[in-house]
C-alpha cells in the first residue's frame, strides 16, 4: 500500500477526531452550568416554523440536527457530523490497510458513519418514551394550577419549574416564547415541532382551541391525561404481547452482518469472493436489500401508533 495515501487518510482521520472531540467539550463545558436550565438557546431555531429542506443534502443535513436535538444529548449537529465522517474514515482506512479493496473500503467507511447513529437513535426513542409516560402527571399539575385560580401562561410556567423532566424544559421555552410576546397558536406549533409525539399534538391542539373558543380546561385535560395512561397501558401490552417477534427480529437482523464480519476476518478466502468477484458482489447487494426489506416490513407489522 502507498504510504503517502496511508498517511493522508490517518491525518484525516486524526484531523476529524481532534475536532470533533473539541466540539463535544465545549459543548460539555458550556451546558454544565446550565443543567437545571435545559437544553441551550442555540437549539431554538429549530422550534420555528422552517422551509422544506431541497434537495437530498438539505434532508440528510435536516434529519442529523432533528436527530441529535432530539436525542437530548448536549452535542450540537457538526460534532456529530464530524464524529460520523471521523468513524467512516477510521473503519474505512482499517478495511483499506486489510483488503486494499476499493469496495470494502467503501462498505467499511458506510459502516463507520453508520456506527454512532444507533446511540443518537437510542437517546431519542428513550426520551421520547419520558416525555410521554410523563405527561399525564404534568397535565394533572396545569389542570390543578388552573383550578386553583392560575391563568394558563401561568400553569405553564408552573409546570416548567415543578413538573417532571424532560418534559420541564419544553414547558419552560413555552413559558420563555409566551413572556416574549409569542401568540399561542405559535409557540404550539413551536412544541409540537419539538415534541414530535401524538400526544403532545392533542395537547397543543386542545390548548389552542380553547384560548380561541374558552371552556373549562381543567376537566379537558385531567380527561387527556386520563386518556394518554391508557394509551400507554395499551402500547406496553402491545409490546409485551410482541416481545418474541421483536427479538427474532433482532435475531435475523444481527445474525447475517455477524456472520459475514466473522468470515471476513477470520476466513477471507470465503467473504472475499462475495467482495472480488461479480457474482458474489451481486449476491451481497442482493442479501443486503433483501434484509433492510423484511426488517422494514417487520417494524411496519409491529408499529403500534
Amino acid at each position: 500500500m502507498d504510504l503517502t495515501v496511508l498517511a493522508l487518510i490517518c491525518f484525516a482521520a486524526i484531523t476529524f477526531i481532534v475536532a470533533a472531540a473539541g466540539l463535544f467539550v465545549r459543548d460539555l463545558a458550556t451546558a454544565g452550568g446550565r443543567r437545571g436550565e435545559g437544553s441551550l438557546l442555540r437549539r431554538l431555531p429549530l422550534a420555528r416554523d422552517e422551509r422544506p429542506p431541497r434537495g437530498i443534502a438539505g434532508r440528510i443535513d435536516l434529519a442529523l440536527e432533528r436527530l441529535v436535538v432530539e436525542s437530548g444529548l448536549d452535542w450540537t449537529s457538526m460534532a456529530a457530523a464530524l464524529l460520523l465522517i471521523a468513524g467512516g474514515l477510521l473503519v474505512g482506512g482499517v478495511f483499506w490497510i486489510w483488503t486494499e479493496n476499493l469496495l470494502a473500503t467503501a462498505i467499511g467507511g458506510l459502516i463507520g458513519m453508520a456506527l454512532p447513529l444507533p446511540i443518537l437513535a437510542y437517546h431519542r426513542a428513550k426520551r421520547l418514551r419520558l416525555l410521554r409516560e410523563r405527561m399525564p402527571d404534568a397535565l394533572d399539575l396545569v389542570a390543578r394550577a388552573v383550578r386553583a385560580g392560575e391563568s394558563l401562561d401561568q400553569a405553564i410556567d408552573l409546570a416548567g419549574q415543578k413538573g417532571p423532566e424532560p418534559l420541564a424544559t419544553e414547558f419552560r421555552r413555552c413559558a420563555r416564547q409566551m413572556q416574549m410576546g409569542l401568540a399561542m397558536n405559535a409557540v404550539m406549533r413551536a412544541l409540537v415541532h419539538r415534541v414530535r409525539i401524538m400526544e403532545m399534538r392533542i395537547f397543543a391542539t386542545t390548548l389552542a382551541v380553547h384560548r380561541q373558543s374558552g371552556g373549562n380546561l381543567a376537566i379537558t385535560l385531567e380527561r387527556m391525561a386520563a386518556v394518554i395512561r391508557e394509551r400507554i397501558t395499551y402500547q406496553r401490552q402491545v409490546r409485551a404481547a410482541t416481545a418474541a417477534g421483536r427479538f427474532s427480529a433482532a435475531m435475523i437482523a444481527t445474525a447475517g452482518p455477524l456472520l459475514f464480519g466473522y468470515m471476513f476476518f477470520f476466513q477471507y478466502e470465503y467473504a472475499g469472493r462475495l467482495i472480488t468477484l461479480p457474482l458474489g458482489q451481486s449476491l451481497l447487494v442482493i442479501a443486503v436489500v433483501l434484509e433492510i426489506t423484511g426488517l422494514l416490513w417487520i417494524a411496519r407489522m409491529l408499529k403500534t401508533d
